[in-house]
């Protein structure tokens, strides 16, 4: 219930005790106690409603901070993952490289050592039986092309033995210097990616505590909540008490007469300065539709009845609704409606009499006045 009422509430007060004052002698000194009681109860849920109000706006401005730090939290976390994906992306990248250049490097020492022992099988082959020598091919050519060729096939097997060991020595020296280069890049990758892993991971357990925290004070902040609700049907049920024994003590007081209602209002409300009837609270909006009417027929009743009515809730915007807790389409975004404290007590009889009506029942809704 905004703080309006608690200002409804202490007016009510102020003339439910003048009148019950006046009227000690009809009622007796028990009643007079009774009601005291109930009114010092009263004004103490009033002061207890308002400050689970504050709690809760509290409450609720501490989640908003921890939304705000969640969702800084979450951004960050996302960057983060990012990072993470592309670092094992990387990582993946240089270890399929030195797996290729180990297993090319394995096949290179197998060739190698092949190639050793074909060369030493050649070079035993070669001390059992002699090749042949530069003379032996000189003295067995048949012709001078003959030699030529011979001399020529005798270089060209000593070369390319001799070229076989010495590519597969340089092809085994570079792979073995890329194998080594590829290790280290490996190793950096791998303090890179855990560097990220463990920034990720402390991220997120920030981001579990600050939800734990969260959740500790949504918890707060529904207890309260419920407490509130009850103490605000409490206090409806008191305030009926209070304004019956308030009309009550106004028909003795007055010598069993009541004021009359003096028929519904058509006319637009005119604002005036008196004490009771009907007040729009600074910001409110009652020229829409129906609602100048309402207004009229709700200060017609206050005056009445002696009741200082606030209004906190005539039209608003289908967007307004939706933000303080209505819908698009109720009756404020049509201007058919008003929020009015202080009339929480007033029998459906008597506001039908007005031309006025509590249409939704609860104690939620007994301040909400349509026409009828």
């Amino acid at each position: 219930m905004p703080a309006v009422t608690t200002i409804i509430r202490m007016h009510s007060i102020r003339r439910i005790a003048s009148m019950l004052l006046l009227t000690a002698a009809g009622y007796g000194t028990m009643v007079t106690v009774s009601a005291a009681d109930l009114t010092s109860r009263y004004q103490a849920g009033e002061q207890s409603s308002s400050q689970l109000r504050s709690r809760i706006q509290a409450e609720t401005n501490r989640i908003q901070g921890f939304e705000g730090t969640i969702g800084a939290l979450q951004g960050r976390l996302t960057a983060v993952e990012h990072s993470v994906a592309i670092q094992e992306g990387l990582l993946g990248a240089v270890s399929n490289q030195l797996d290729a250049a180990r297993l090319r490097l394995s096949r290179l020492r197998v060739e190698y050592a092949r190639d050793l022992s074909t060369m030493a099988a050649q070079l035993r082959a070669d001390y059992e039986t002699p090749p042949p020598t530069l003379v032996g091919v000189v003295v067995n050519s048949g012709g001078f092309s003959a030699l030529l060729t011979g001399l020529s096939d005798l270089t060209t097997i000593e070369r390319h033995n001799t070229q076989i060991v010495v590519d597969v020595r340089a092809a085994r020296a570079a792979v073995e210097t890329q194998a080594r280069r590829l290790a280290q890049v490996l190793i950096r990758r791998r303090r890179a990616t855990a560097a990220v892993i463990v920034e990720r991971d402390t991220i997120a357990q920030l981001k579990v505590s600050i939800v734990d925290r969260e959740l500790t004070v949504v918890h707060a902040r529904d207890r309260d909540a419920g407490r509130l609700r009850a103490l605000h049907a409490t206090l409806v049920h008191e305030a009926q008490i209070l304004d019956q024994r308030a009309a009550e003590a106004q028909t003795l007081s007055s010598g069993g007469a009541v004021a009359p209602p003096g028929g519904c209002t058509n006319t637009p409300f005119v604002p005036h300065g008196g004490e009771f009837g009907f007040f729009p609270a600074p910001g409110t909006n009652y020229t829409v539709n129906e609602e100048p009417v309402i207004a009229a027929r709700l200060d017609q009743l206050g005056q009445a009845l002696q009741l200082h009515l606030i209004g906190i809730s005539g039209y608003r915007t289908p967007q307004h609704s939706v933000e303080v807790g209505g819908f698009a389409d109720d009756p404020h975004t049509r201007g058919e409606a008003s929020d009015t404290p202080g009339v929480e007590g007033v029998p459906e009889s008597t506001l039908e009499e007005f031309c006025l009506t509590r249409p939704f029942p609860g104690a939620r809704e007994a301040d909400h006045i349509q026409e009828l």
